[in-house]
């Protein structure tokens, strides 16, 4: 990560037992390796919340393609893209289902 050799680690103890003292150097490691571990978990909790906010980004994204895929278009949505206007709502088209007690249209006789 920080590509750090065993000569600089040395160069660094050395450096931190003349600085602190070999008294407080025990309690100064155990302070850094704390820091480390809050640090590694910050860093694992955040990295867990962006994986799952793509994993429902791309779930909703998927969920609006098959719905999209899988909805029938009906007589008004084929006039509309005739158009060259976008369909309608599949909400709107609901309503305009027909129920069998409806009267079938009759056609004009021909002449």
């Amino acid at each position: 990560m920080f590509d750090i050799g065993w000569s600089e680690l040395l160069v660094i103890g050395i450096v931190a037992l003349v600085v602190i003292g070999p008294k407080d150097l025990p309690q100064a490691f155990r302070t850094v390796g704390q820091w480390l571990a809050k640090a590694r978990t910050l860093a694992r909790e955040f990295q867990g919340h962006l994986d799952e906010l793509m994993r429902e980004s791309q779930v909703d994204d998927m969920k609006r393609e098959f719905n999209e895929m899988t909805r029938t278009p009906d007589l008004d949505d084929m006039d509309d893209l005739m158009a060259g206007r976008t369909p309608a709502a599949p909400q709107a088209s609901a309503a305009k289902v027909a129920s069998p007690s409806d009267p079938e249209p009759v056609a004009p006789p021909a002449p």
